[in-house]
């Protein structure tokens, strides 16, 4: 890279950059005009450019769009569910929220803007909306299934709690609020502390639940070795289900 002191900024931020950062390293306008003329970098949004050549993925495309909404923009919704690998689904739109103000929607993506403060975290270089604000925002747009799946696989992850779930629910969710609703049914109808095993466990335990069948116990041990571990178990009935899903192999 022409640029050393920008290298190592650029490589956290899969060589994407702002015009502020490139100013405050002391590269000037005329410099960054003369870098997008001779097709070293590409300006893909403004006030934001790729510093190298190479293909954009999804996450990058994504990150170039949170960028150019400004310092307080996160990646949410369903595009936050794929930055935070929840389950429930395997691709999504881009998608943001950012503030009330100036800075113009960026191409390409959704923009959902807010007058509440944002707080988020930063997953794998992508500045995201947490697990809890990401569950309630994408209750809006995905059906019970899905959401409950999420929340099932952020808990089997350590990355939340029903009760940190229902902490931003109750800061967050008031009225107006859209999906507060189906988040507070998802929450409601969770009958299990323990988190399934996987994706597939949870479909069939969301069908078991939908049906009425009896309840049972989640990953329990069957003998004190603790070897023998089924995904569904019921005691009363001596009986036991293990789920092979595509996602346990």
């Amino acid at each position: 890279m022409k640029y050393p002191e920008l290298a190592d900024l650029a490589a956290q931020q899969r060589f994407l950059v702002t015009r502020t950062q490139v100013l405050e390293l002391g590269i000037d306008e005329k410099s960054i005009e003369h870098e997008i003329a001779v097709g070293r970098w590409i300006h893909l949004h403004a006030g934001v450019y790729q510093v190298d050549r190479r293909p954009l993925g999804w996450k990058s495309r994504l990150l170039a769009g949170v960028l150019a909404g400004g310092p307080d923009a996160l990646a949410s919704h369903r595009a936050a569910l794929i930055v935070w690998s929840l389950d429930g689904i395997s691709s999504a739109p881009l998608e943001m929220t950012m503030p009330y103000g100036n800075l113009a929607t960026p191409d390409g993506v959704i923009v959902h803007r807010t007058r509440r403060s944002l707080h988020g975290d930063l997953v794998d270089g992508i500045p995201v909306t947490t697990v809890e604000r990401t569950l309630l925002d994408a209750s809006a747009l995905l059906p019970s299934k899905i959401i409950g799946k999420a929340l099932d696989s952020a808990i089997r992850k350590n990355l939340t709690t029903t009760d940190a779930v229902h902490d931003e629910l109750v800061a967050k969710g008031g009225r107006g609020v859209r999906g507060t609703k189906r988040l507070r049914w998802v929450l409601r109808e969770r009958l299990h502390d323990t988190a399934t095993g996987s994706g597939a466990e949870f479909e069939l335990l969301y069908h078991m639940q939908m049906a009425f069948l009896p309840r049972p116990e989640l990953q329990y041990p069957l003998f004190a070795d603790g070897r023998r571990v089924p995904d569904f178990y019921w005691p009363d009935l001596g009986k036991a289900v293990e789920v092979d899903g595509i996602d346990a192999h």
